[in-house]
């Protein structure tokens, strides 16, 4: 590989940032002052992704609960776990498991949570699910997707919002979601505990 090709790659992430912060600065403050209204009156913040996505939800769920830069009092956060139909008789009735995350959102998700969700690829049957579950709940959802946000961007409610970023390739939007969840969660801070 020469230095071209590294260089070629370097500055097409770095153009991929630039235009994911100029497509969704909006959407961020919003996204931010959603969860920071949705943490301030005492309810929480429930979070998913499919495959590298649960990933992200995790990260983002520990942020909450832990801190980001400066610490401070843990916020209510929970991720949804992609384990939890292996371990019952359900899991033995031969169904499969593109409900796994809409059956805990049912079961613990009230109208004042917020859903958080990660997509890599906008079609994740876990994840549509999810989201679903989360409207008939009446439970905002904040959704990363990317390239044109495909069958997740079509679900989407007027009360909800969409993170999308600008890539097609799985590893460029994973990097990009750590990022822009890395943004998130700063925003989230300032909001909630402003100095």
């Amino acid at each position: 590989m020469n230095d071209n090709k590294i260089k070629q790659l370097y500055t097409s992430n770095i153009q991929n940032f630039i235009a994911s912060g100029e497509q969704n600065a909006d959407n961020l403050a919003l996204s931010a002052a959603l969860i920071s209204q949705t943490l301030l009156s005492g309810n929480k913040v429930i979070t998913c992704g499919d495959t590298l996505g649960q990933m992200m939800a995790q990260h983002f769920a520990s942020i909450l609960v832990n801190y980001y830069e400066i610490e401070r009092p843990c916020l209510p956060a929970m991720v949804l776990s992609d384990k939890i139909h292996h371990c019952s008789p359900y899991a033995e009735q031969g169904s499969d498991s593109s409900d796994i995350y809409a059956r805990q959102v049912r079961a613990i998700g009230n109208g004042q949570d917020i859903l958080v969700v990660f997509s890599l690829n906008n079609r994740e049957p876990s994840i549509k699910s999810a989201i679903e579950a989360a409207l008939t709940r009446d439970i905002k959802v904040v959704a990363f997707t990317s390239d044109d946000g495909g069958e997740i961007a079509g679900l989407l409610g007027a009360n909800d919002i969409e993170i999308r970023l600008p890539t097609n390739k799985p590893s460029r939007t994973l990097e990009i979601q750590l990022f822009t969840i890395h943004v998130l969660s700063e925003l989230i801070d300032e909001v909630i505990f402003s100095m």
